[in-house]
């Protein structure tokens, strides 16, 4: 009887434990560069990050003409804030320019 409610007991451990993974998403917010500010506050929103904790930086406009150019940072949890830089028309970097500059600001 007690190693039946001992496995019992361990089951429901590794349930809750998978499940807490699955809730937090595992690697985080996605990633929002190059939808329009509306796409990419609906896309955080969903992803559970409250309107609070997001940022917009950049030029002011129409949200639905605006492009995301940079989401920093990457793959934070929901609860953290994130800032979305943005402008009508995004200049072109390779990614290792990209990182290169990420890395530096941390």
């Amino acid at each position: 009887m007690k190693s039946g409610v001992v496995r019992v007991v361990g089951v429901v451990a590794v349930a809750a434990f998978v499940l807490v993974l699955v809730g937090c998403g595992g690697s985080g917010t996605p990633d929002t560069e190059g939808q329009t500010l509306a796409q990419a506050q609906q896309t955080l929103r969903d992803a559970g990050v409250p309107d609070g904790n997001i940022t917009v930086t950049g030029e002011s406009g129409d949200p639905n003409e605006l492009i995301v150019c940079d989401h920093d940072p990457d793959g934070v949890a929901p609860s953290q804030p994130v800032t979305l830089e943005v402008a009508q028309n995004c200049q072109q970097e390779d990614d290792s320019d990209r990182k290169r500059k990420k890395r530096k600001r941390r």
